[in-house]
C-alpha cells in the first residue's frame, strides 16, 4: 500500500513536482481536477483513486516556503518577478488587525500598451469571487459625489478598489484610505426640500491603481506602493514568444490554462486559510535600526521604515504555517523570524527603486540637476531646496514640490526631509551602499525571537496550534527552561492550547524528550526583564 505521507509537493515555474516514494512526477494541468489524478495514477501505477488520496495528502500539507513558490501562482504573467511579489505582500497586509499598519495600495504608473491591466487583472482574478463577488470593486473611473452615494452606511474595510488608467484618485477616497472613514455633510432634495443630511462609510479599503502619469495627493503616493512594469527589449521578447506558443500550439495552450486555473484556485485558498485581524512582532527589527544609526542615516528606506514594517509583517503573515505563533484571548499573534527580511530586502532594492527608463522627462531633468548640485557641494552642505531646483530646471517650484519630486521619492530616487523649513532633498543611497548586513545576525535574532516567545508565554499567551511548526519547535527547544515558573514546572501543559487529557501536546515534547524545566527554579521577573533587555 502507498504511504501518502511520504509525499512532497512543490510548485515549479514548469508545473506542480510531486515526489512520492522516490519516483517525481510533474503535473502540468489543474492539480485540483480528475485529471491530476489520472496523471499521477498512470505514472505511479495505481488507481485514481489511490492517486487522489496521495495527491490530496500532498496539498493538504504543502504551503509556499518562500516568496519564489506564490510568484509561480501567476504563470500567466511573464516576468515581473519582482513586482509579483510585492503585489501579493501589499494584499497580505490586508490580514492586519490594525488598519494603520497595512500597506494602503498599489499604484502601476508604466506606458500605454505596458499590460498594466492585465498585470493588475491577473493578481486580481483568485480574489474575485470572494464575498460573493464584492471584494473586488472595479471601475473604470470614480468621482467622489459616486463614492460618497455608493458606499454610504457600508463597511469599505479590507475592499479592494481597482480604479483603470486613472490619473488621480478623488479627496474622498484619499481620505477613505488614510482615515479609514468617511463622513460628509451635505444637501440633498428630499421631497421637494433640500435637506441636510449625513454620509458614512466605515473600512479602510485598498486601492489599485493603473496609469500613465500619476497626479494625485503626494501623501497617498507615500502610503501606497508606487511601482513600474518592464518595458525593457528583453521583456518584450519574453512576451511575444509567449504568446507565439500560445497561438500555435493549441495542447500546450489548453493545459496552460488549465494550470493558470488551478493555480488561481490554489491562490484563493491560501488567502481564506490565512487568519485575519492578526497581530504581528517583529523582534529583530531593533537590530536592522541599529544599521541604519550607525551608517548613513539618509537613506531611502528611511521614508520606506512603515513600508518595510508593513512588508515584513505581510511576509510572516503570508508564511504563517512556517512561523511561531501564539495566541492571546482571541487574538492571533504571528512572530516574524529572520527569513522574512531576508525576502523583503531585495524586493525594497529592485522594485522600489525604479529604472531611467521609467523616468519622465522633468523627473530625470530633476534628478539629473540634483546629481549635479551634489557634485558641486561635495565639501559642503549635501542637500538642495526645492527653489534652488527651480532655478537649476527650469520647472517651477510648486511643481517640483507637489508632483516631480514625491513621484521621484515614492520611485526611491530622493529622501525628503520635512521636518525642516525649507525642505531638504537629497539624492537616496542604495541598500548596496549603506551596507545592510543579515550575515552574522542569525544567533542574535534567534536569541531575541525566543526571549519574544518567552516573554509572551508568561504574560498569558498560548502556542496558536497543537501541531507546533517545526520553526517554533526550534526556538522552544534551546531553552525551555525559560518558559517555566516554580509554580508552573511541574505541569508542561499549561503552556498548551488544549486542557489536559484533551489532546494536548506540551511545548515539552517538541525538544529533546524531557522537561528540562522541572528541575529549574525560575522567577517570572527575571525572565521577562531579560526578554524585554
Amino acid at each position: 500500500m502507498n504511504d501518502a505521507r511520504a509525499s512532497l509537493l512543490s510548485l515549479r515555474p514548469d508545473g506542480w513536482l510531486l515526489q512520492h516514494n522516490g519516483v517525481s512526477v510533474r503535473l502540468f494541468c489543474d492539480i485540483l481536477s480528475l485529471e491530476a489524478n489520472q496523471e499521477l495514477a498512470e505514472r505511479l501505477g495505481i488507481s485514481p483513486s489511490e492517486g487522489w488520496k496521495i495527491k490530496a495528502s500532498a496539498l493538504e500539507s504543502w504551503w509556499p516556503r518562500d516568496l519564489a513558490e506564490v510568484r509561480n501562482l501567476f504563470p500567466q504573467i511573464m516576468g515581473e518577478d519582482e513586482n509579483i511579489k510585492l503585489a501579493v505582500l501589499a494584499l497580505f497586509s490586508l490580514k492586519l488587525r490594525n488598519p494603520e499598519e497595512r500597506i494602503m495600495g498599489i499604484i502601476i504608473e508604466s506606458a500605454n500598451s505596458a499590460g498594466k491591466s492585465y498585470f493588475a487583472k491577473s493578481i486580481l482574478k483568485p480574489l474575485r469571487p470572494l464575498e460573493n463577488g464584492e471584494m473586488v470593486l472595479e471601475f473604470t473611473r470614480m468621482t467622489g459625489a459616486y463614492l460618497e452615494r455608493k458606499f454610504k452606511d457600508k463597511n469599505l474595510d479590507r475592499k479592494i478598489l481597482f480604479l483603470q488608467e486613472t490619473e488621480n484618485a478623488p479627496t474622498q477616497l484619499h481620505l477613505t484610505l488614510s482615515e479609514g472613514k468617511l463622513k460628509v455633510g451635505l444637501v440633498e432634495r428630499v421631497d421637494g426640500e433640500l435637506r441636510p443630511i449625513e454620509i458614512e462609510a466605515e473600512g479602510q479599503p485598498f486601492l489599485l491603481a493603473t496609469t500613465v502619469n500619476w497626479r494625485g495627493s503626494p501623501d497617498l503616493i507615500h502610503r501606497c506602493i508606487l511601482m513600474s512594469l518592464d518595458e525593457s527589449k528583453e521583456q518584450t521578447f519574453r512576451i511575444l514568444d509567449f504568446e507565439t506558443k500560445l497561438a500555435s500550439d493549441f495542447i500546450y495552450r489548453e493545459r496552460f490554462e488549465q494550470f493558470c486555473e488551478g493555480c488561481a484556485k490554489i491562490f484563493r485558498n491560501l488567502w481564506e486559510e490565512t487568519p485575519e485581524n492578526v497581530e504581528v512582532v517583529i523582534p529583530y527589527l531593533g537590530l536592522i535600526e541599529k544599521q541604519f544609526k550607525t551608517r548613513d542615516p539618509d537613506v531611502k528606506l528611511r521614508r520606506d521604515w512603515n513600508k518595510l514594517i508593513a512588508l515584513l509583517k505581510a511576509s510572516a503573515i503570508l508564511f504563517h504555517k512556517h512561523r511561531p505563533k501564539l495566541k492571546l484571548d482571541e487574538r492571533l499573534i504571528i512572530i516574524s523570524t529572520l527569513d522574512d527580511l531576508k525576502q523583503i530586502l531585495p524586493l525594497l532594492e529592485s522594485s522600489f527603486k525604479q529604472t531611467l527608463t521609467n523616468l519622465s522627462e522633468k523627473e530625470e531633468k530633476a534628478l539629473k540637476a540634483l546629481e549635479e548640485f551634489e557634485a558641486e557641494k561635495e565639501n559642503e552642505v549635501g542637500f538642495a531646496t526645492y527653489t534652488e531646483l527651480a532655478k537649476l530646471t527650469g520647472i517651477p517650484s510648486s511643481t517640483l514640490r507637489h508632483l516631480v519630486i514625491p513621484k521621484l521619492e515614492a520611485k526611491g530616487y530622493v529622501v525628503v526631509d520635512r521636518e525642516t523649513r525649507p525642505h531638504r532633498i537629497e539624492k537616496a543611497k542604495s541598500l548596496d551602499e549603506v551596507g545592510i548586513v543579515i550575515q552574522g545576525l542569525e544567533e542574535k535574532a534567534e536569541k531575541l525571537i525566543s526571549e519574544c516567545i518567552a516573554a509572551l508565554l508568561l504574560s498569558g499567551c498560548q502556542i496558536a496550534n497543537h501541531e507546533i511548526s517545526q520553526e517554533t519547535a526550534s526556538f522552544l527547544e534551546n531553552k525551555p527552561e525559560e518558559l517555566a515558573t516554580h509554580a508552573t514546572a511541574k505541569d508542561p501543559a499549561v503552556f498548551s492550547e488544549n486542557k489536559p487529557g484533551e489532546g494536548s501536546v506540551s511545548l515539552w515534547q517538541f525538544g529533546n524528550g524531557e522537561n528540562k524545566a522541572t528541575s529549574q527554579d525560575i522567577r517570572v521577573s527575571e525572565v521577562v526583564e531579560d526578554a524585554q533587555a
